[in-house]
């Protein structure tokens, strides 16, 4: 019985086109749960200093996660899969199984050093939260190492799921981990505070990795420790993984480097940051992970075969599809910025000064969305034709120039006053005096820069190849946006007597009106214009329902 509910849970699923599309269905689930998340957290908490306590303890586990995790990723261990089938079932188990006995080892060997240190860590980095805040977030980070661990082998596992097309199966996972923490934070808050939300992770965690550790038990392709490594498999992984490896751990090092400046800022602003960056990664997620994860593959197999008209078609297929979405969703969120924070966030101890402040680090982190899904996908794209070099240096200069920008602008954003005024003003804080949103200010313009290298890395007979692709596109969609803005703008203003904005649903209605008017503006002027991608979303939908 159980075999057969996971083998129709992970069908096989062939096309980029509908492959993505249940990625992205499935990871919208697990955004509104991750969203639903979030709201409890402001509910239970608000932003205070024990919600800065809960991020800060993150940062660790996951930088851990991260950094051993992502070398078994899909992007490694594809590559190496499908020339191992190539060769034939017994060599593609050997590998699976030594690679799997190296990563086991690793991950644990990782977790224990750094549970060891983890107090000389803290102490250093977050010293301006006090002694107190210390010992705390030294205990709970020494717990959260439970979930890159159970994490890190549902990773592994994950990647087996992926090259075998069960993305079904797959997606459903990050759904399990939301829920492990709703379950924990609703349940145990009231009697434990802070510490039911790190319960949650581990449940959640554990969850993530017994969904897929079930599959992988009926798999042919089930790893096993052993003892009779080929070292020469690992040394491939690691060839191509490391390079990853550390493109991926820049973002966390970024993240872990902002945290530790929020920590100087005044109290909340971790959980600021963290808010705003959990909100803006719900359309990176949907778009930018999930065009990525289902073009992988299929690239993967055109680049082994050498056909590259395929492969330039394909990355312009995706960069098209990921700018069609991205702009107008970015559009969108800066217009609804605080009618989504005060939707998502807005209850209990989640004041409006945090809904404002959390509204504007949101505008400041979509400013770069297009970018960050373009970085995001070419990386994937560069991994699909066995190149690490460019996704590592477009990630190192993308994070140089944040962490500068970052120190920078914490230490002189306020004495270049004609800036800070022209930031504030369009943002609606110039009455706040709070120095987080210099962060996500920091993180977009590195993440413009590191997409352009990235781009610039496939040479310039190949760019220009996937530039004809979808240059085309961009004029349409960039006006075709505007008149979305410039819509969705006047009818918030010209409504707002019309809903009590004090209320959940008065807040709702007023910013689904300004929304809806909007997207259909936008759906009108691109099919004036005649554009395929509206028709054929039409055609979608209408043979998914039938």
């Amino acid at each position: 019985m159980v075999r057969k509910v996971f083998n129709s849970l992970g069908g096989r699923i062939g096309g980029l086109g509908e492959a993505a599309f249940w990625l992205s269905l499935f990871s919208l689930f697990s955004q509104i749960l991750a969203l639903l998340r979030d709201r409890l957290l402001a509910h239970s908490f608000g932003v205070t200093k024990s919600l800065d306590i809960y991020y800060a303890s993150f940062k660790i586990p996951d930088l851990i996660f991260v950094t051993i995790a992502s070398i078994v990723s899909i992007s490694a261990l594809v590559p190496v899969f499908a020339r191992k089938e190539e060769e034939g079932e017994r060599q593609l188990k050997e590998a699976t199984d030594s690679i799997f006995t190296v990563f086991s080892f690793s991950i644990v060997f990782f977790c224990s050093v750094s549970f060891l240190l983890m107090p000389y860590i803290i102490s250093y980095s977050f010293s301006n939260l006090g002694s107190g805040a210390i010992s705390e977030i030294t205990f709970l980070s020494r717990i959260l190492l439970f979930s890159p661990l159970l994490l890190g082998f549902s990773n592994f596992f994950g990647s087996i799921v992926q090259y075998e097309k069960r993305f079904i199966l797959y997606s459903i996972s990050p759904l399990l981990y939301n829920l492990g923490i709703i379950l924990g934070i609703y349940f145990l808050s009231e009697k434990i505070g802070i510490m039911s939300a790190v319960i949650g992770v581990i449940l959640g965690a554990f969850l993530h990795l017994s969904l897929q550790a079930v599959y992988i038990f009926y798999s042919p392709r089930k790893p096993k420790l052993t003892i009779r490594v080929n070292w020469q498999d690992v040394k491939e992984i690691a060839m191509l993984s490391v390079p990853r490896t550390l493109a991926v751990s820049i973002v966390s090092f970024v993240g872990f480097f902002f945290a530790v400046l929020a920590s100087k800022m005044a109290e909340g602003s971790i959980a600021i940051f963290n808010f705003s960056w959990n909100l803006q990664s719900a359309p990176i997620s949907l778009i930018g992970v999930s065009f990525s994860l289902a073009a992988f593959p299929s690239l993967s197999v055109s680049a082994a075969k050498n056909k590259m008209d395929e492969v330039v078609s394909k990355i312009s297929s995706g960069l098209r599809q990921i700018i069609f979405w991205s702009i107008p969703i970015t559009t969108l969120i800066v217009i609804l910025r605080a009618h989504i924070v005060r939707l998502v966030l807005g209850s209990g101890f989640f004041d409006w000064q945090s809904t404002r402040l959390v509204a504007a680090t949101l505008a400041l982190f979509v400013f770069s969305l297009v970018f960050q899904n373009i970085l995001l996908f070419l990386s994937r794209s560069h991994y699909a034709l066995g190149r690490t070099r460019w996704p590592l240096l477009a990630n190192i200069l993308s994070g140089f120039i944040s962490v500068v920008l970052g120190f920078i602008f914490l230490n002189y954003f306020f004495e270049f006053k004609s800036f800070f005024y022209l930031v504030s003003e369009i943002l609606k804080i110039e009455d706040l005096s709070s120095t987080v949103i210099v962060l996500p200010l920091a993180f977009s313009m590195g993440s413009i820069a590191g997409s352009i290298l990235i781009f610039l890395g496939f040479g310039r007979r190949m760019c220009l190849d996937i530039w004809r692709g979808f240059s085309g596109h961009l004029f349409k969609i960039f006006v075709s946006s505007s008149f979305l803005f410039f819509s969705s703008y006047y009818t918030l203003n010209f409504s707002d007597h019309l809903f009590d904005l004090n209320t959940f649903w008065g807040v709702f209605m007023h910013g689904a009106l300004a929304g809806l008017v909007g997207i259909a503006v936008w759906a009108i002027s691109l099919y004036k214009w005649g554009d395929r991608d509206i028709v054929n979303i039409a055609v979608f939908i209408k043979n998914k329902i039938s």
